[in-house]
């Protein structure tokens, strides 16, 4: 991995994640034991050099080294298994949003069982690094294991709660150490390991890589090999509430929401920039994915919004992101694709124009995968500061809601391979996140307002883009402030205060003094807002006042948040067949690309839209 990589990857992590929890700190961290191992063999090298005498010497200090590490490493697994005593015990930790519990079982003086108990963890990342991490710490007996990348800090949470736990069973305190390594440590050495061979490699795990995957294997490839360099599969789709522009849905028929297909082109293109070709095959993908993904046992049951609306959720209390990528992780499962996690591609082969695979490594080897489709998902690089402030300047500045893994590793690589980049500048900035969980909030224009530490509006709340978002973060600590008709407009709201991430409020008076900040200020405030939607005042920023209210005599709710680098918008320029391109315009024969990673209008549905329509192309190049 190249240092720039690394420094992009930490300080992503950094700025994504700088508002969670400070006791999260408190993490020891220690080298990890591929820095070991590389040090050893840095000192093996030097010693060529030496004299015979200072060899031998070199030898036997090496050896003792050796011993009394093996002395350690025993007397950590006696420790480890003979002191802890049989029973159940529960302990906590501090996870990505609060308090992480946990119950250990010992048996026989092992870790025999690790439960999950409260925890305020996002659903969509501890549903499935759990079992990985529970898995990792039962077979080493020892909660000094890998934390699970893309899920960092819940992994190390789990880590430092089991290690409590085996205190309390009687193991002697400060003998282990929890870090959050992950196994990625830049100068980890690899092994050169024997390539594999595949039909079709997916490069990424995310909703459009799997689609891809899962359409090639439909289609009658026999060989499917998908690559994910996260320990866990899912890129931001994971965490969408809403599956939009998807038309001819069962929902929006049993809704009476049907549009045609001249409506959906001409709506789409709208706010589209992709070839007239692409939004045709957009259009006809929109159609027929709601009837593909019921094939798959994906039923999105709820289509929301006001007439003409093109929304979707699994189901009214349900969001859609979660539930469609868990079952596509099922899907791909049951049809044999070899999935293969913690999996990273470094390059692509390309041969005279034709693809024929990709260089990946794992944490311990690299290797190639040699293939005769490869297929390219991974997604975007809103979690790259350095390639934002390249592309998009100031963006590096707002947090993301992205997930860690968008980090834009194909974008070097395209370079290098001649493959053409397109609307690169271009940004989706969501206008608020929750802070700190980074859980997408709000609803609608109206009945809210922001206000700062003094109580007091500073920005239209409507507006967007990166400007706006620099504007945010000067102002912070940002306060959204909303009433009980905005909380039951949008179930994104009326979630997030059931789960206890907003705060609810019986007055203004008790609302100013949860800011900290004067009670005169912050109704003045208020007042203001509504005297604006009532046609009484001007809003002093908003060019259109809102159309409703905020209900100062019914609850008040508030909660801190910050705005988000969403997603990059441009990347990789593909067709409507999704065969990708390079700068002559020319068809790379072999080599396909959706979702983020490409340059599209399009999101959630166009990812898996596009996904299929790569899985399509790729599967007509393994069978002619």
């Amino acid at each position: 991995m190249k240092i720039n990589q690394l420094k992009s990857i930490v300080l992503a992590l950094s700025l994504s994640l700088v508002f969670t929890a400070c006791d999260n700190n408190t993490t020891t961290t220690e080298p990890a034991k591929e820095t070991e191992q590389s040090a050893e063999a840095e000192n093996t090298n030097e010693a060529d050099s030496t004299t015979s005498d200072e060899n031998d010497v070199e030898d036997v200090e090496k050896e003792s080294e050796e011993d009394e590490e093996n002395e350690k490493e025993d007397e950590k697994e006696s420790q480890s298994d003979s002191s802890l005593k049989d029973g159940t015990y529960q302990a906590s930790a501090n996870g990505y949003d609060r308090e992480l519990n946990l119950e250990v079982t010992i048996a026989d003086g092992k870790i025999s069982d690790i439960e999950l108990l409260e925890n305020h963890e996002s659903d969509a990342v501890i549903n499935r690094a759990f079992p990985i991490i529970k898995e990792r710490i039962i077979e080493a007996n020892s909660p000094d294991v890998d934390s699970v990348s893309a899920a960092t800090y819940s992994t190390t949470a789990i880590k430092q709660a089991t290690l409590a736990a085996l205190e309390e069973a009687g193991l002697e305190k400060d003998s282990i150490k929890v870090t959050n390594s992950t196994g990625y440590e830049e100068d980890r050495e690899l092994t050169e390991a024997e390539d594999k061979t595949t039909d079709l490699l997916v490069i990424g795990g995310g909703p459009a890589g799997l689609s891809s995957a899962i359409q090639a294997k439909q289609d009658g490839v026999e060989n499917v090999t998908v690559i994910e360099k996260m320990d866990i599969l899912s890129g931001n789709g994971k965490f969408d509430m809403n599956f939009f522009d998807m038309a001819n849905s069962e929902a929006m028929k049993a809704n009476n929401n049907e549009v045609t297909k001249e409506e959906y082109k001409e709506k789409f293109a709208e706010k589209s920039w992709d070839s007239e070709e692409r939004i045709d095959a957009m259009t006809e993908g929109a159609f027929e994915v709601d009837s593909w993904l019921r094939d798959q046992g994906i039923e999105l049951d709820y289509n929301f919004g006001e007439e003409g609306s093109m929304n979707h959720m699994a189901k009214e209390d349900e969001y859609a992101g979660d539930y469609l990528q868990t079952k596509l992780e099922e899907t791909a499962n049951e049809l044999g694709i070899e999935i293969l996690p913690g999996t990273k591609a470094t390059d692509l082969l390309i041969e005279e124009g034709k693809a024929m695979g990709a260089v990946v490594e794992d944490k311990e080897n690299t290797y190639k995968i040699n293939a005769t489709s490869t297929a390219i998902a991974t997604g975007g690089f809103a979690n790259n500061p350095e390639l934002l402030a390249e592309y998009i300047p100031g963006a590096e500045e707002i947090p993301t809601s992205n997930q860690i893994g968008a980090t834009g590793d194909f974008v070097e690589i395209a370079k290098n391979h001649n493959i053409k980049l397109g609307d690169m500048e271009k940004p989706s900035v969501f206008p608020k996140i929750l802070d700190p969980r980074r859980d997408l909030t709000g609803a609608f224009d109206s009945n809210f307002i922001f206000v700062n530490e003094n109580g007091e509006r500073f920005i239209d709340e409507t507006s967007g883009g990166v400007e706006y978002g620099q504007e945010m973060m000067k102002n912070r600590p940002v306060y959204y402030i909303f009433d009980e008709t905005a909380r039951d407009a949008f179930y994104r709201l009326t979630s997030q205060v059931e789960k206890g991430y907003i705060d609810e409020y019986d007055s203004v008076d008790a609302l100013a003094e949860a800011i900290g900040c004067e009670s005169e200020t912050l109704n003045e405030t208020i007042d203001t807002y509504n005297k604006a939607v009532k046609g009484e005042a001007d809003d002093p920023f908003r060019e259109e006042a809102a159309e409703a209210e905020i209900n100062k005599d019914g609850k008040l709710y508030c909660v801190k948040v910050t705005p988000a680098l969403h997603m990059t918008k441009g990347g990789i320029v593909a067709n409507e067949k999704a065969q990708v391109l390079d700068n002559e315009d020319n068809v790379i024969e072999g080599l396909y690309a959706a979702g983020e990673v490409t340059d599209t209008s399009g999101a959630y549905s166009s990812a898996v839209i596009f996904g299929r329509i790569s899985g399509k192309s790729a599967a007509e190049n393994i069978n002619k």
